[in-house]
């Protein structure tokens, strides 16, 4: 018998594999493949409170439901839980309701983003579903384990959503220097190729942070506004303990907003050169186009980074205004290429009907795509994801915005059939998507690096 049992649930594991596969820019490079960070945390708290626990990711470890059948089985774990997202939430409750009603004593939970923006309505529609945790449940889940193994029911149980109690209470940590490095041992890392095209043995994802102080109005803000930071030496240490033990050659720092002290960044990039760990690895990040000052990035290259992603939205001032963005067309195209200027492979992402968005402000987007020859630039068409402002603008029919549909599973960003305006159709929306990826091609890592940063 175990403590705990993590599912990230997938009801055809190979064809999952196979669309992931198929979103790479070319057939031996990552692209967001990373082993989930939230997950590896849960499990070394669990782990510290010598509890036991295993994970399973479907997906990535080939595991079919009869197989999942089989474990949960073998394993007995008291508590199994699902984490899951809006785009994979059909397919989560599908897998659960199998698990229940083969095992309809096992108590069973969801976490992750989908579920702590809708619990009620996920526990009120979802009777197999036993209890939901909202928000961050390194803590709180252990205290669920503990109380079920005293036998205590779910009625009795503190600071969980279920039938018995609809309070709704998001978790937060409060100190994230206390919390445990993440249990990559209890990850099957060969699975995992990593997030950007590092082209080392292995990556891993770090954070430095949770919460973002922004107001982004497609962001559901899963972590909260308030920005927790994690002292910069204690992230330094967890990179050569990560180096030492698993042999890392890269990361990927998956902060919301990775620079936003700057300070405070200076000095994590200072201590990676003066500790040599710039000599180690490499590293990619995400950046707002705002948070730069000069030399930043040529500190940050020297530091190791190698690749930023930057969300630049839309090529039009007014929309990146209304988005609540608060950036403009000249920070894109300055920033975009300071990083560029010193050797930092550049992507980005532009969002195809946010409010206010015409033909022609999509087509400013395009044409900003072009202009800024970003290693990787994606399209992805305007979701109203749970928990956001967006949704909320659009169920007030804010600049003509409408939902059209509430299937989950059409909720990814590369969708186009979920939300309307009286200016872009969806038909209109997935026709300039299909438009930008025709002008602004996948491009080949080598040939990019060699044509674009041979002076660097």
């Amino acid at each position: 018998m175990i403590d705990l049992l993590i599912i990230k649930p997938s009801e055809d594991c190979f064809e999952d594999k196979k669309r992931t596969i198929e979103k790479r820019l070319e057939e031996n490079l990552p692209n967001q493949e990373s082993p989930n960070i939230g997950v590896a945390y849960i499990i070394a708290n669990v782990k510290k409170h010598n509890l036991t626990v295993e994970y399973i990711d479907m997906e990535a470890y080939s595991i079919s439901i009869e197989k999942l059948i089989k474990i949960i089985k073998d394993k007995n774990p008291i508590l199994i839980g699902f984490k899951c997202y809006t785009v994979n939430f059909y397919p989560s409750l599908r897998v659960a309701k199998i698990v229940k009603d083969a095992f309809p004593l096992k108590q069973i939970c969801f976490g992750g983003p989908h579920v702590t923006a809708l619990p009620l309505e996920t526990i009120e529609e979802n009777d197999f579903i036993d209890f939901v945790i909202c928000g961050e449940a390194e803590e709180i889940i252990v205290g669920v384990i503990n109380d079920l193994k005293k036998g205590k029911k779910i009625k009795q149980l503190k600071g969980v959503v279920s039938k018995y109690n609809k309070l709704v209470v998001k978790h937060s940590i409060g100190d994230l220097d206390l919390l445990p490095y993440p249990s990559w041992e209890s990850v099957d890392l060969n699975k995992f190729p990593g997030y950007m095209p590092h082209e080392t043995k292995l990556e891993l994802p770090i954070s430095t942070s949770r919460g973002c102080p922004f107001k982004c109005i497609f962001c559901a803000h899963n972590h909260g506004r308030r920005k927790k930071r994690r002292c910069p030496e204690s992230v330094i240490k967890e990179i050569e303990y990560m180096i030492e033990k698993f042999n890392v050659e890269a990361f990927m720092f998956i902060d919301e907003t990775f620079v936003l002290n700057m300070k405070e960044s200076r000095h994590l990039f200072n201590l990676m050169i003066e500790s040599g760990l710039n000599k180690k690895i490499k590293w990619g990040c995400e950046g707002r186009v705002d948070l730069v000052e000069d030399g930043l990035f040529k500190l940050m290259k020297e530091a190791g980074c190698y690749s930023m992603f930057f969300g630049l939205e839309s090529g039009d001032n007014e929309i990146l205004k209304i988005c609540k963005k608060n950036t403009t067309v000249e920070q894109i195209k300055l920033t975009v290429n300071s990083a560029k200027e010193v050797g930092i492979l550049t992507s980005g992402s532009f969002i195809i009907g946010l409010p206010g968005d015409t033909e022609k402000t999509v087509m400013k987007s395009i044409n900003l795509g072009i202009e800024l020859d970003l290693y990787s630039t994606t399209f992805p068409i305007a979701i109203p994801l749970p928990g956001s402002e967006l949704r909320d603008m659009a169920i007030r029919n804010e600049y003509g915005l409408k939902i059209i549909s509430n299937d989950w599973s059409l909720y990814g960003k590369q969708e186009a059939g979920v939300m309307e305006s009286k200016d872009l159709s969806v038909k209109k929306r997935m026709e300039l998507q299909d438009l930008a990826y025709k002008l602004i091609p996948k491009k080949s890592l080598h040939e990019y690096i060699e044509t674009r940063f041979k002076k660097v």
